[in-house]
């Protein structure tokens, strides 16, 4: 019987109550304070590396986003994901150096309005949206889209995102990659 409730008492923790999924901290994935101090370190540098290719003095530099836990936090904040705080302060800084913001998602373009609403309010001056077509494979379009922000004259001196896919291909010169334990974050 104590077996049988140890077993019970388990499976309470990791399912959580009535069965539903645990909470994020139950399945392993970290606090928002804490991804919020990884994101912080995956960008470091990132700064100094648009402040030196704006030095440069080369036109159409952009910054390629990913949007979902990449630009927008979407896992920790739900339907009210505002911008992530370090992000968005990389984009400051991209603004005052007139580097882009060019924005390319797997979301797909019935999404659109919504995106660029939820993308201006959360403070992302975007100068591009570039979305998946239906039924599109994710690596697919995140190419696709790069290739059009490069044939639009934009230079892609960083790439943004938190999955493997948004980095499958090329097209940029550096790649900041965001946690994303696993897959957890989506």
């Amino acid at each position: 019987m104590k077996q049988v409730l140890t077993v019970l008492v388990l499976l309470t923790v990791a399912l959580g109550p009535g069965g539903a999924p645990a909470a994020a901290d139950e399945r392993g994935v970290p606090s928002r304070s804490e991804w919020l101090k990884d994101v912080k370190q995956a960008l470091k540098g990132s700064g100094d590396h648009l402040r030196e290719r704006a030095e440069s003095g080369e036109t159409g530099l952009a910054v390629n986003l990913d949007i979902d836990n990449s630009s927008i936090a979407s896992y920790y904040d739900g339907d009210d994901a505002g911008a992530i705080p370090r992000v968005l302060r990389l984009a400051a800084v991209a603004d005052e150096l007139g580097v882009a913001l060019v924005f390319n998602t797997g979301r797909t373009n019935a999404q659109r309005t919504r995106t660029l609403d939820q993308l201006e309010a959360a403070g992302y001056d975007v100068a591009a949206l570039c979305m998946r077509k239906k039924g599109e494979a994710i690596p697919h379009g995140k190419q696709r889209c790069r290739d059009r922000f490069i044939a639009q004259g934009y230079t892609l001196v960083a790439n943004i995102g938190n999955n493997p896919t948004d980095f499958t291909g090329d097209g940029y010169e550096k790649a900041y990659r965001l946690p994303n334990y696993g897959g957890e974050l989506g």
